[in-house]
């Protein structure tokens, strides 16, 4: 057995993924629902483990972003559209080329928003510009995410192509190129998020669909009220317009001239609207509910800490944070998207920084999509899913984001309907996980 890096073992929960993974198991599928740290997992992995060449890319640019990699169709060079693994062809770009031939470990963050005729378009992708008829070109493949949130977005006439071409299902899982490859399912149980064992099971019960009747019946006695008094709720719903409304009237109700912060954007950042990493047109006015949106290198913040605007002095924004109750200056923070290439020099794949978005690190904060709320930890969360969920596991991913049930409140009772699952994905992650 290979001798994991004595600093990956700080964490002991994330040891067997650590191991299979410093064992070169070929593909490493790790699985675990929310808070068990899977972004820091694939953190670690990417700031920590230098010695191989290695890789981060993610399904869209939002989750290339966070993950600090490139996205999948930038770094293969594949079309977005559908199309056939015979159109797969060498990347003529000699630098690009490069970086996969030298690769040892791909990392696929987000992996439960892939669709399996994408990881086929990978693994082709690999064995052309490796020249190579093993798995994955024979790079070693860390899937990282959970199929029981946010799924892959397929319409229906696509659902129907990847039918005929032989896809029981259109997630990561049932890709044909994990039949012929060596897997190990790891699945990451201890939860950072929640500590309230009750909490955690009903959470459970909601993610896996299982014993639903009492789940929600006990979910609505706890949580179908208003919220408790004297907290501040973000509103988590599914529909952008929805949360855009409720944060416009709320700045609109407060007293007060409204002052304006534009970002700048410089090189290939490509991202643009809702997929910033924060608004373009950032309007505030004085006590204003705002979330920062980036870890502090101060450590007096963390990505989701929740406050309210203390004052804007001379372009100067200054925020009273709901944990510590102290009031500090928030200036602007750069965001970088990067590129993968090969030095010549030390002979190592490298990132490098093509582009980047400066801005205030914050954003209105009394409502917010339960999109863009993914992967956040919040205190206090209010779920109104008017209109019902219209997404597999929407409903799991909003509850799960509360640390606590007595910080959790719903705008109208949660019903069976909201609770969207494909058991196809449950079935094929019980046989992986099984052997």
């Amino acid at each position: 057995m290979t001798a994991l890096p004595k600093v990956l073992f700080e964490t002991a929960a994330f040891a067997p993924a650590l191991q299979a993974i410093a064992d070169r198991t070929p593909v490493v599928l790790v699985v675990g629902r929310a808070g068990t740290g899977k972004t820091t997992l694939v953190r670690d992995i990417l700031l920590r483990n230098t010695t191989l060449n290695q890789a981060v890319v993610a399904p869209t640019g939002v989750a290339a972003l966070q993950a600090r990699g490139q996205t999948i169709h930038s770094f293969f060079q594949i079309p977005p559209q559908m199309g056939n693994l015979s159109d797969i062809q060498p990347i003529r770009n000699r630098q690009k080329r490069e970086v996969i031939k030298k690769l040892d470990r791909l990392i696929v963050d987000e992996v439960s928003m892939v669709r399996a005729d994408l990881l086929d378009k990978i693994d082709q992708a690999l064995k052309v510009n490796r020249n190579s008829t093993e798995a994955f070109g024979g790079v070693q493949m860390v899937l990282v995410g959970d199929f029981y949130q946010l799924p892959p977005v397929v319409p229906r006439s696509e659902a129907e192509i990847l039918k005929a071409n032989g896809y029981a299902q259109p997630f990561a899982p049932f890709a044909k190129s994990l039949d012929r490859a060596v897997m190990r399912t790891i699945e990451l149980t201890r939860i950072f998020r929640q500590s309230d064992p009750e909490f955690i099971e009903l959470l459970g019960h909601l993610r896996a669909g299982t014993d639903l009747a009492r789940t929600l019946q006990r979910l609505n006695e706890a949580c179908f009220r208003p919220h408790r008094p004297e907290h501040v709720p973000v509103l988590l719903t599914g529909r952008n317009a929805q949360a855009d409304a409720h944060n416009t009237n709320m700045l609109a109700a407060l007293p007060g001239q409204v002052s304006a912060f534009e970002g700048e954007t410089e090189g290939e950042f490509n991202l643009e609207g809702d997929n910033l990493p924060a608004p373009q047109r950032l309007e505030l006015k004085s006590g204003a509910r705002v979330m920062l949106l980036r870890n502090d290198t101060r450590g007096r913040w963390v990505n989701g800490t929740l406050g309210t605007v203390a004052g804007i002095e001379g372009g100067v924004l200054y925020v009273r944070m709901d944990d510590s109750g102290e009031t500090h200056e928030v200036a602007p923070v750069k965001w970088e998207r990067f590129r993968y290439e090969w030095n010549k020099i030390n002979e190592h794949i490298e990132a490098v920084e093509v582009g980047s978005y400066t801005q205030l690190p914050v954003r209105l904060a009394w409502a917010s999509t339960i999109h863009k709320a993914q992967g956040l930890t919040l205190n206090d969360v209010r779920v109104d899913l008017a209109g019902g969920a219209f997404a597999g596991g929407q409903a799991y991913v909003a509850l799960s984001r509360a640390t606590s049930l007595a910080g959790l409140s719903f705008a109208r009772p949660l019903t069976a309907s909201d609770v969207i699952l494909d058991k196809a994905v449950t079935t094929m992650l019980e046989r992986m996980q099984a052997g």
